[in-house]
């Protein structure tokens, strides 16, 4: 396609534009970036494929729907720079003066997830190499090394010039970086990086071998040079036999802390030259260490997509990304969706993810009620060639719509009517947080104790969901956030607790909040090793016990039991720790059978104003709601809402935080019950509605008290 022209003098001059100063990074989030105007809802778009002609008709069908963002440009650095040092920029403006023109606005992805086959050929040293040993070849996307000296330059200077080109482009709204990093590389420069990292972290390789027990196997190193990159895929259960868990941990470490300053570096380049927010698309899993990487960034955002059958799934998601930003003055940066499926995905086989067209809506309204304001549908328009050609989209590679656009144009309206609302009334402040870990993740992997653990999984299914499926309103946080807006702290399989964190963590409670501790808590180093000095390398003034003996029930569980005084009796699996209570630390539970029988299971501890439960060893559901319940309830919370548990219900506030209304959404395919504190109005259809509400399937309401 010949090259287009910008059409006014301004856009000539954004053509040329040269590397500018006009904004710096400022974090947290300023206020402006992190305050929505309105909720928006669009898509991703690759004008790079189609001709000129098919822009127009494009942009006019986006309007037609009522869609008000469009992502564009992150996979088009050939399109950008066909040959090295040749910008071709023209085009892109000129799609952004389209969409300008019919009110929509453009988030633009930097393009360094497809670099073009020039830059690859020229510079092979920036392909990715895989644990195996084989390198990456051009065709894919996604196949370089975020630690190559090459490919980071590479990757600021297309960064730098688009962010020169767009930056005062009046259809600019945000910035997305690359598109859902992942992946530890294994090459022979990341390995040198890797053994310079260790330098500086232990200083001699003395003191490493001293640190991991290498001694172990014969294990200990004469010099750095002489350290693995390791073979092991951190996130999944490994097959044995593995390198040293103090190796893969720090690999782990190593990689994320290169994909942390990788994002930096090009939100540096952004930030000299422009304002406007920053963000990317997380995706599933806790390889990558997205607590860390999002702290350079202005929003959370995320890729989803867990079909109609696993919505749920979501819940823990969402709760984590409304947690993560702040802005200045304290309020909550809402996230944003960045990619689901307006029908169905398709990852080789097609994969009808919402199923018709009320599970799309039940998704948006899931996310926008949980505290996002975006939500943008991949993609657009059908590939008509490539890799992704059977995904669903919006409209076919001919142009005709394809099934859900009723419901994608229902949800612009509703967004347009009541976005002010929302958007002044955001979910209110949560009082419980439970903490997930990447570093459990990882940690678990290395040791999973049982056949199939799999951190992520059992930390949901055991214990976020039944807080989450019992309208405990709640915060997904990491360990190193801050605590004090918290009543009720729930650290479930935190194996590491770094040494700050339990010093925060005591101070914490002693101010009066209320922790939970375990199973599986405090019982790793930071290497992955076990403490030498006591069993909870330093909890145990917080537990109010120490260790009296640590045992599996595998193969006996149905002997084993745990007698919970005021609740009952509660299997349990996997990994048991007894104990030996403190002067004035209550038990509240014991063992029945197995090593431990006869030893508490459970200890209750006061620590200044606040309250320590330390649970020994996994439970039943029932169980645990009810301990966990129990001290929630004492620190003054309750449910916000009486309901089956797949009705998700989401209180909204106002600035002060008194509610101002609830979101409630129907997350099955059958009509379901919910009682809330209060009636009001329902915003969607306009209806009084009572205390008791009756949604059908998939339904979602916005009750305005």
């Amino acid at each position: 396609m010949a090259r287009t022209k910008s059409s006014t003098a301004s856009q000539r001059r954004r053509a040329v534009a040269l590397p500018g100063t006009s904004a710096s990074a400022r974090h947290p989030a300023s206020a402006a970036q992190t305050r929505d105007q309105r909720l928006l809802i669009g898509a991703s778009w690759y004008p790079e494929l189609w001709p000129e002609t098919e822009w127009v008709r494009d942009v006019e069908r986006m309007r037609e729907l009522g869609f008000t963002i469009v992502r564009l440009f992150e996979f088009a650095w050939h399109r950008f720079e066909p040959r090295p040092g040749e910008f071709d920029v023209a085009w892109a403006l000129q799609v952004m003066d389209h969409c300008h023109d019919a009110g929509i606005a453009v988030m633009i992805g930097t393009p360094t997830a497809a670099p073009p086959a020039w830059l690859t050929s020229d510079h092979p040293d920036v392909l990715h190499t895989h644990a195996d040993g084989r390198v990456a070849t051009h065709g894919q996307r996604k196949h370089t090394n975020h630690h190559s000296a090459t490919w980071r330059r590479q990757c600021r200077r297309i960064v730098a010039r688009l962010a020169a080109t767009f930056a005062d482009h009046p259809a600019l709204h945000s910035w997305q970086i690359d598109n859902e990093m992942s992946g530890f590389d294994h090459g022979e420069e990341t390995r040198a990086l890797f053994q310079r990292w260790l330098r500086r972290r232990f200083g001699t390789v003395a003191a490493m071998n001293r640190a991991w027990g290498l001694e172990f196997w014969s294990q200990a190193y004469d010099q750095f040079e002489q350290v693995p990159l390791c073979s092991a895929a951190v996130g999944s259960v490994e097959v044995p036999e593995r390198h040293h868990p103090s190796l893969i941990m720090a690999m782990a470490r190593f990689q994320n802390e290169a994909w942390t300053t990788f994002i930096a570096e090009q939100c540096a380049e952004i930030r000299k030259r422009s304002a406007k927010p920053i963000t990317t698309n997380m995706t599933a899993g806790l390889q990558m260490h997205w607590f860390q990487h999002n702290r350079v960034l202005d929003r959370v955002g995320h890729s989803m997509y867990a079909d109609l059958d696993h919505y749920h799934w979501n819940l823990a998601k969402f709760d984590r990304m409304r947690a993560e930003k702040r802005s200045k003055d304290g309020s909550r940066a809402a996230y944003w969706l960045l990619e689901t499926a307006p029908n169905w995905s398709a990852a080789g086989r097609l994969w009808n993810i919402h199923r018709h067209a009320d599970g799309v809506q039940a998704m948006t309204w899931l996310s926008t009620l949980l505290g996002g304001s975006m939500t943008l549908f991949w993609q657009w328009r059908e590939h008509w060639a490539g890799q992704e050609i059977q995904h669903g989209t919006v409209v076919t590679a001919t142009g005709k719509w394809r099934p859900n656009r009723d419901a994608l144009a229902t949800l612009a309206q509703r967004f347009a009517q009541h976005g002010r609302w929302l958007l002044a009334h955001p979910p209110a402040p949560a009082r419980l947080a439970i903490v997930l870990s990447n570093e459990a993740a990882w940690g678990f992997s290395i040791d999973p104790i049982e056949d199939g653990l799999r951190y992520e999984n059992r930390w949901r299914d055991d214990h976020y969901l039944p807080l989450a499926l019992n309208h405990w309103w709640r915060d997904v946080i990491s360990i190193d956030a801050d605590f004090t807006s918290y009543r009720v702290l729930v650290l479930p399989m935190l194996a590491i607790i770094p040494e700050a964190a339990r010093t925060r963590l005591a101070e914490w409670v002693r101010a009066g909040g209320r922790l939970v501790l375990g199973p599986l808590t405090g019982h790793r180093t930071e290497d992955w090793t076990v403490p030498t000095d006591h069993e909870f390398g330093g909890l145990e003034e917080l537990i109010g016990g120490d260790s009296a003996l640590r045992f599996p029930v595998h193969w006996v569980e149905d002997r084993v039991r745990v007698v919970i005084d005021g609740v009952g009796e509660s299997a349990t699996r996997t990994w048991c720790e007894a104990f030996t209570p403190r002067t004035g630390t209550t038990v509240v539970a014991r063992y029945r059978g197995g090593y431990g029988d006869g030893l508490p299971a459970i200890l209750r501890a006061s620590v200044g104003a606040g309250e320590v439960l330390t649970l020994g060893c996994p439970l039943d559901e029932a169980a645990w709601l009810a301990l966990v319940g129990g001290l929630a309830r004492a620190a003054g919370l309750a449910p916000v809402a009486s309901a089956d548990g797949r009705v998700v219900v989401v209180p909204r506030a106002t600035s002060d935080g008194r509610i101002a209304g609830y979101g409630v959404v129907n997350l099955t395919e059958e009509t379901r019950t919910v009682t809330l504190p209060s009636g009001g109005t329902d915003l969607l259809s306009g209806m009084r509605v009572g205390s008791e509400l009756h949604l059908g399937p998939l339904q979602a309401m916005v009750v305005r008290m």
